[in-house]
């Protein structure tokens, strides 16, 4: 095997196993056990995956994933865990195909199918996060078998034709480094809603001078704004306070909420910021780039107001005179429940 072909290889592997680790250590680990693949004197270490014990291991893990990954919100709950797990896992797969290849050149392409396994494991995840928002489970579902498919293909390919893998990894990095940031800030709202939901990052509760909406608004809608102003606490701890305070405009420090917005806000899609309420609007602000942006939405523009429950975070609602316009809610603060059964369908309804 030539370098091109050695590396369109190792690539191709990172990249799979970036979306499906214990897939794919299964699936080398039964080509090498049934003969359908023969490592080179040089990748010897690589043979270590057709052992019955790793085989076994590698069986029971990829059945637990498979499982979980059918299950929306459990997937991204295991997305997040695997973060580190895969990348890692990439590397120490691309180390027994290297075998004792020159030093200088394993080492790079490690780093590289680390990086690789990461891209792509990070497209994954943000990918799963957007399909789970989704209102009925079939997405979920066809995504997720779609990514099983894409394992042994990859591998094949990967062993069978690299150049053809290199050119498409090489393709797909492209367009990676242009949505990356968009990828990095949907990884990022999901570990940070992570977080929340398993109490490792508690908010400041301290109290705020509430500001309740107009009475004019909707009975539902100014129930659902109030349920902003009842938690609302100074912004004290965070370090751009200050910044926030200028950007809205106001003389003593704001108290909000944290939140995140949705594709709904255009230009702020996962952006995490806070949602302030004030005397004549709801104002989302967040740091985009270098400087703060604020998204303001006149009470006065406001149609209908509600709640809906998710597992990592929940969702406020608003459907205004422009449109509908939604922002994720962290789980460090209580909604309220719908009372009948007809108005848990339609209020809550299903993420």
């Amino acid at each position: 095997m030539d370098t091109i072909e050695l590396i369109g290889s190792t690539m191709g592997l990172g990249f799979v196993a970036g979306v499906r680790l214990y897939a794919t250590v299964l699936a080398l680990g039964l080509a090498i056990r049934f003969g359908w693949f023969h490592p080179g004197p040089m990748a010897e270490p690589l043979k270590v995956l057709a052992h019955p014990a790793v085989l076994i291991v590698a069986g029971i893990a990829c059945a637990i994933e498979f499982t979980a990954d059918k299950v929306p919100w459990v997937d991204s709950i295991w997305d997040s865990f695997h973060a580190f797990i895969r990348p890692i896992g990439a590397v120490v797969v691309a180390a027994a195909v290297l075998g004792s290849f020159d030093p200088v050149l394993k080492v790079t392409l490690i780093i590289l199918c680390g990086g690789v396994a990461f891209a792509s494991h990070s497209t994954k995840a943000a990918t799963r996060l957007l399909v789970n928002h989704s209102p009925e489970p079939f997405s979920n579902v066809g995504v997720s078998l779609a990514e099983d498919a894409l394992i042994p293909v990859g591998v094949w390919l990967s062993l069978r034709h690299p150049q053809i893998v290199l050119c498409l990894v090489t393709a797909f990095l492209v367009v990676f480094i242009w949505l990356a940031p968009k990828v990095v800030r949907a990884v990022r709202l999901q570990l940070v809603g992570l977080g929340i939901w398993l109490g490792l990052n508690d908010r400041d509760h301290a109290s705020a001078e509430a500001v309740d909406p107009p009475a004019g608004l909707n009975p539902d809608a100014g129930a659902a704004l109030k349920v902003v102003a009842r938690h609302a606490s100074p912004i004290i701890t965070a370090p751009n306070a200050k910044q926030v305070q200028r950007a809205l405009g106001l003389e003593k420090p704001a108290a909000g909420i944290r939140a995140a917005a949705t594709s709904d806000i255009k230009g702020l899609g996962n952006s995490i910021g806070y949602l302030i309420l004030g005397p004549d609007d709801l104002a989302f602000v967040t740091k985009r780039g270098f400087r703060h942006r604020v998204h303001r939405i006149p009470f006065a523009t406001v149609d209908q107001a509600q709640w809906r429950r998710g597992l990592l975070m929940n969702r406020l609602v608003l459907r205004t005179s422009k449109g509908q316009q939604t922002f994720y809610v962290f789980k460090d603060i209580e909604i309220p429940r719908a009372r009948t059964a007809s108005q848990e369908e339609s209020f809550l309804g299903t993420i």
